[in-house]
């Protein structure tokens, strides 16, 4: 019989083939000892090896259904993303506001990558990634006139033929089927407060007003187009029931902390004591200091700045206080005894660090895709350890692909994270690259070690809002500058030169755009973007 690691309630049942788990770290190359410099020229992220004869036939086993033998326990998996939601911000990544007791609990509970990054720094593309394994230039959804190539498989799709039950619950436009997000889900659904939260999924006979139905949240944010945590798990608790006796992904999208910044007060006044409302919050009055808009955006006072950002803090702890309801219910169910949990975030947000009070879906600094990344296993395995190896979002799909058994397309362009996270660190490893990239509002690409970032900006004249754009290379130091304030790019510099290689080979893999329709989007989806600012 072939040999299977799979989840038994908190422990494991069966131990499957080292291969399985183990395989070439990938995405690193050998340094000169005496520059410190890489010697070899990356010419394309990380890719994924040959299946092993054991991964292919353990595929192949699994691969019409799940296991009939009881004993033989699929992992469920839960994959969350809080949207615009920095890791700088959060306890668990050293910052000293209370805005995340429940997700610091959750990542002393896992292991905790520290220098996890976005493959871009808004939200379509980077879900794609996430979903995909592959980089926005190669999945093609560089834009929202995009829509995801019908031959790219999915994460969801790829489970769902091994036997899951694939569920999503998300909160914007991008996430859904105009756009490709939603295929391989069995059910995805858009919680959009313009339709009063209908019922979104009739509740089994059984289930309704029962105990298992929730207590509304108090004192829920102000209504917007977009779903806040409150009713979001309101709407998901009665509905755990459903995934009982069945392996179960699911997909959740939470959209806080993105703005508009509405804290509930009892929220807002944890971080702010003389709040008095949540309109310095709102994307009105945030556009007169947005850059990339403006040329010149308008000065904020210190005091207003101090004011939106206890506020974006507010909407965490907001968050995080429902993330924590959810998991006490699915705990009640029984649902996590055997649930592999992701955490992470699609971007992150900037607050004038380079002028601007949004930088998500402009720049590419750290503010916007440094992001969490906390794996938390059922069994308590790795629990409280960090990972200060660079990860990637492309990283996470072929990681519980191998989690559940089953072997990663060679399409995919991540690599699995268990040999790092059974290993550790490996201070002798050569230099590691990840990749960023935007192709929304202007035109940058980034590549960035342990201590250096290369940013490069594509010289198109104007950007979208037909403001002048200023081209070139950005080279910083982060070991000395990790704010990226200092650009020392000089191209007779053998660090300058050498990233420069770097980052033109991985853009010439840059695949030829095929024809792919434009998505269809409703009257309805046009409004929620353009209350978001994505629309003039």
């Amino acid at each position: 019989m072939i040999s299977r690691r799979l989840l038994c309630g908190r422990s494991y049942c069966l131990v499957i083939p080292l291969a399985l788990l183990v395989g070439p770290a990938g995405g690193c190359r050998d340094a000169d000892p005496a520059s410190g410099v890489p010697s070899t020229q990356a010419s394309r992220a990380t890719t994924n090896p040959a299946p092993s004869e054991s991964r292919a036939a353990t595929a192949e086993a699994f691969a019409d259904g799940p296991p009939t033998n009881p004993e033989l326990r699929l992992p469920n998996i839960l994959f969350i993303s809080a949207d615009t939601l920095r890791a700088d911000h959060l306890g668990c990544y050293g910052y000293d506001k209370p805005t995340s007791p429940f997700i610091d609990s959750l990542a002393a509970e896992g292991v905790q990558f520290m220098n996890a990054f976005a493959q871009t720094s808004w939200t379509l593309p980077s879900h794609l990634s996430m979903m995909t394994s592959m980089y926005p230039h190669t999945h093609t959804v560089e834009t929202d006139k995009r829509t995801l190539p019908g031959h790219v498989k999915t994460l969801p799709q790829l489970l769902k033929k091994a036997g899951y039950t694939t569920r999503a619950f998300v909160t914007h436009v991008f996430l859904g089927k105009s756009y490709g997000f939603s295929r391989g889900f069995d059910t995805l659904y858009d919680l959009n407060p313009r339709r009063a939260y209908p019922e979104i999924e009739p509740l089994p006979r059984s289930l309704r007003g029962s105990a298992t139905q929730p207590q509304p949240s108090s004192r829920r944010a102000p209504a917007s187009s977009y779903s806040k945590a409150g009713p979001f798990v309101d709407h998901l608790i009665p509905r755990l029931e459903l995934l009982k006796n069945e392996p179960f992904f699911l997909f959740l999208h939470f959209f806080d902390p993105h703005y508009d910044y509405e804290p509930p007060e009892e929220f807002a006044r944890m971080f702010d004591p003389t709040f008095s409302g949540v309109q310095l919050g709102k994307y009105g009055a945030l556009n007169s200091h947005i850059k990339g808009k403006r040329g010149k955006p308008a000065t904020i006072k210190p005091e207003a700045l101090r004011k939106t950002m206890a506020l974006y803090d507010a909407e965490i702890r907001y968050m995080d206080t429902h993330l924590k309801r959810l998991f006490d219910a699915m705990s009640r169910h029984g649902l996590l005894d055997n649930t592999i949990v992701v955490f992470t975030s699609d971007h992150g947000e900037e607050f004038c660090e380079h002028g601007s009070m949004e930088g998500h879906q402009w720049t590419l600094y750290d503010e916007v895709i440094h992001v969490p990344l906390i794996i938390r296993f059922p069994d308590g395995r790795f629990r409280g350890e960090q990972r200060r190896t660079i990860a990637q979002h492309i990283d996470i799909a072929p990681t519980l692909m191998a989690l559940a058994g089953l072997d990663a397309p060679r399409e995919f362009e991540g690599r699995n994270l268990m040999p790092l996270i059974e290993k550790g660190d490996d201070p002798n490893r050569g230099a590691e690259y990840t990749y960023s990239q935007l192709k929304r509002f202007n035109r940058k690409w980034a590549v960035r070690t342990a201590h250096h970032k290369l940013v490069f900006t594509e010289d198109t004249k104007k950007n979208f809002f037909g403001k002048p754009v200023r081209p070139g290379y950005e080279l910083y130091d982060l070991t000395v500058d990790p704010g990226e304030t200092n650009n020392i790019y000089d191209p007779r510099d053998a660090v300058s030169r050498h990233l420069r290689a770097v980052l033109t080979a991985w853009m010439a893999n840059k695949k030829p755009m095929e024809h792919v329709s434009e998505p269809s989007l409703t009257d309805e989806d046009i409004q929620r973007l353009r209350d978001l600012g994505y629309l003039e």
